[in-house]
C-alpha cells in the first residue's frame, strides 16, 4: 500500500475534494503532524441492539467453550433476550446511540447491524427501528440486518421447526413490510439451527427481498 508523506487534504462539509502538495485555501487548518489519515473502518458484524453486556462470556469463548455449553449453563443469546423483550424503544435508542458514539471514537464510521435479541416478531422489528432511527440521527452508517434466526427462544425450545415456520411466515414479511432491514442472516451452529432450517430462511428471504 503507498503511503503519502507531506501533503495536503482539503475537506468541505465533511467531503475530502483535494489531496496535493498543497491544496487551495481553507478557513480552517488541522496540523496532523505525527498522525495517521486512512478511510473509516467498517465493522462487518455486529449486534447493538442490546441492554446489558455479556464480556463475562467471552472470556470464557477465550477459555474454549462453546457456545452451546454457555447456552447450558443459562447464558449466551438467551440471555439477553428478555431485556429487549421487556426494554422500551426509547432505552435501546439511548444505548446504541451511546455505542455508535464509541465505534466512531475509534475510527469505525460503517457498520453491519444485525438484530436478533428480540427473537419474536414484535421485538425484532423493534430492535430494527431502533437501528434505523439511531441511523437516521447518527453520524455514523449503519446497514440493518435481520437476524431472528439467532437462537430457538425458550417459548419453542421443543419444536425448533415451528419457531422456522414463525420466521418464514410471520417475521420476514413483516421486516419485508417495514422495508428497514437489508439483509437476513442465520446462526448456523450445532444447537442452534441446521443446514435444512438456515437454507428455508435465507431462501424464504430472498424471496422477500432480504440478501442473505
Amino acid at each position: 500500500m503507498e503511503t503519502l508523506e507531506k501533503i495536503q487534504i482539503a475537506i468541505d462539509d465533511g467531503i475530502i475534494t483535494e489531496i496535493g502538495n498543497k491544496v487551495n485555501d481553507a478557513d480552517r487548518h488541522i496540523d496532523c503532524k505525527g498522525k495517521l489519515i486512512t478511510p473509516g473502518f467498517v465493522d462487518s458484524h455486529t449486534h447493538p441492539v442490546f441492554l446489558n453486556g455479556r464480556e463475562d462470556e467471552f472470556a470464557m469463548r477465550l477459555k474454549g467453550t462453546t457456545y452451546k455449553e454457555i447456552a447450558t449453563k443459562g447464558g449466551g443469546i438467551i440471555n439477553s433476550v428478555n431485556d429487549v423483550r421487556n426494554a422500551s424503544q426509547r432505552e435501546l435508542f439511548d444505548r446504541v446511540f451511546s455505542r455508535m458514539n464509541r465505534f466512531l471514537s475509534v475510527g469505525t464510521t460503517t457498520i453491519e447491524c444485525k438484530s436478533g435479541y428480540g427473537l419474536n416478531t414484535e421485538s425484532e422489528i423493534k430492535s430494527l427501528k431502533v437501528i434505523d432511527e439511531v441511523n437516521n440521527s447518527h453520524k455514523i452508517d449503519m446497514v440493518a440486518t435481520f437476524m431472528g434466526a439467532h437462537a430457538i427462544p425458550v417459548e419453542f425450545i421443543d419444536d425448533p421447526d415451528e419457531y422456522v415456520k414463525l420466521i418464514c411466515d410471520e417475521m420476514l414479511p413483516a421486516v419485508a413490510r417495514q422495508g428497514i432491514a437489508k439483509f437476513n442472516d442465520v446462526f448456523c451452529e450445532n444447537g442452534y439451527f441446521n443446514i435444512e432450517q438456515a437454507r428455508m430462511i435465507l431462501s424464504e428471504g430472498a424471496n422477500k427481498g432480504l440478501a442473505p
